[in-house]
């Protein structure tokens, strides 16, 4: 809880819940998780909103809760962390996996499937990002800045005023 109570300072300690945004009002809850007495815990998508270091604090809650907690997300990794047992429901009917996350997959071909190509299409998007920067040298991106710089000082005071104070209006 000590990283909850950090992050307010002067009259943000006294705003209401109402003003706070979405990261902010989901650290309050976490910080009532684990304040509250419960025995059944049900997390909806728990780790939206949360930074990361919120969202291992939740992870440990989560692991040490002593109660029963059904946890709905998209957060792989956050569901390879606490989950202990998974429950597939699909067209209205219920699977159940009495293992952890990975356990899932091995047993589940589809989702094993389904999380193969995710794996595949986020390597995918990393490989490309990495080529596109560096397919241009340091050379070429300096030029690139100069001659951008140069066109931009080229250009008339009248157009270069006009075209700036679009921005601020």
């Amino acid at each position: 809880m000590d990283v909850i109570a950090q992050r307010a300072q002067g009259d943000q300690v006294h705003k209401k819940v109402a003003f706070l945004s979405g990261g902010e009002k989901a650290r309050v809850a976490l910080a009532l998780f684990l304040v509250t007495p419960a025995t059944l815990l049900v997390l909806d998508e728990p780790t939206n909103h949360l930074d990361i270091s919120s969202k291992e604090m939740l992870e440990e809650a989560v692991k040490t809760f002593p109660g029963t907690v059904l946890a709905v997300s998209h957060d792989r990794y956050f569901l390879r962390q606490i989950a202990t047992r998974v429950v597939d429901v699909r067209n209205g009917e219920f699977n159940a996996y009495q293992g952890d996350y990975q356990y899932f997959l091995e047993s589940n071909d589809e989702a094993a499937e389904k999380e193969s190509r995710f794996a595949q299409k986020e390597k995918e998007v990393a490989q490309s990002t990495i080529k596109a920067k560096s397919k241009m040298s340091k050379a070429e991106k300096l030029a690139e800045k100069k001659a951008k710089a140069k066109a931009f000082s080229q250009g008339s005071g009248k157009a270069k005023k006009s075209k700036n104070a679009g921005r601020w209006n």
